[in-house]
């Protein structure tokens, strides 16, 4: 199944809040829910409390993880509690749970929740001056931004990239620190060395072998919120089967027009696994491709008969 909820953890230590640390807190906190994203963190006080207390208005998911024998978490500011034996623990199930961190404060706990980051590959910004953390206080591998604008500037930028050729083009895979940003056909070389293995690269290889493939993962999807929605929408369109753009525009139940579902359908940043090739005019007719309508053809050609088009 595929997950398009990004969680973003705040590391830090609570009991070493400041002022600067509240304010820095409360621009992530805004920052992330205005995109959409997440909040997640460990015993939400001090520094922690100020994130979470702006994103009330937001439709988005907080998460506190913490220790049992600890006192809860203001309800009002938390929607999902988990409850956990001891630090480690919820140090762990934070670093697994959150797809990146930015870091404000410091202390102990940081260091033990850094070494779970670290350990799972998860990205973690520091946000400098914060907390009295210095540069030379951290391991090599945490990024620096001088604030939270160039903070979120960088866990949008892409990570790293794949490229998988098929008998349709030279498919791109990017990656950004959340999860995957952008997917597309492209026109530059293919080069084996950057065909590096992925869960999707893999799901894709199967895709093209003719294979009835539920793709799973987490992606990140960065648009309007109706072109999110839309987007989301076209998810839940079965493999092998199509839907028209009149008909998606009345599930989405408002003003919007087929034009518009079109149009957003057009500017979909992850083709094929967000299945924009299965919506058809009202006559069944091929239209409003982000590709080529020759590419969408085939793609639809090859869920219907489950042929065979090749991967190198």
């Amino acid at each position: 199944m595929i997950n398009t909820q990004i969680r973003l953890a705040i590391l830090g230590y609570g009991k070493e809040c400041s002022k600067k640390n509240a304010k820095t807190a409360s621009l992530v906190g805004r920052t992330a829910a205005k995109q959409g994203i997440s909040l997640i963190a460990g015993n939400v006080t001090g520094t922690f409390a100020h994130a979470f207390e702006v994103v009330r208005d937001f439709p988005i998911t907080t998460i506190c993880v913490i220790e049992k024998h600890k006192k809860p978490s203001d309800k009002k500011i938390v929607s999902e509690l988990y409850l956990t034996k001891d630090s480690y623990a919820k140090h762990s199930q934070i670093s697994q749970m959150a797809d990146a961190g930015i870091l404000i404060g410091g202390g102990a706990g940081s260091q033990q929740l850094l070494n779970h980051f670290i350990k799972n590959n998860k990205t973690v910004i520091a946000i400098e001056g914060s907390g009295g953390i210095t540069n030379h206080d951290l391991p090599p591998q945490v990024l620096k931004a001088k604030n939270t604008t160039e903070a979120f500037r960088i866990l949008k930028s892409i990570k790293n990239e794949s490229f998988l050729k098929t008998e349709l083009g030279i498919l791109k895979l990017s990656f950004n620190h959340f999860a995957l940003s952008r997917l597309s056909f492209s026109e530059e070389a293919f080069d084996k060395k950057s065909n590096s293995n992925n869960e999707f690269s893999e799901q894709l290889k199967a895709y093209f072998s003719g294979t009835k493939v539920e793709f799973t993962g987490k992606l990140y999807l960065e648009g309007s919120d109706f072109q999110k929605k839309v987007w989301r929408i076209l998810l839940d369109i079965p493999y092998g089967n199509t839907q028209e753009y009149g008909e998606l525009a009345k599930q989405i139940s408002n003003k919007k027009t087929s034009g518009a579902i079109a149009y957003a359908a057009q500017q979909n940043p992850i083709e094929i696994i967000i299945p924009c090739h299965r919506l058809l005019t009202k006559r069944g007719q091929l239209s409003s491709y982000s590709g080529s309508l020759v590419t969408k053809s085939r793609l639809l050609d090859l869920e219907k008969h489950q042929t065979e088009l090749r991967v190198f």
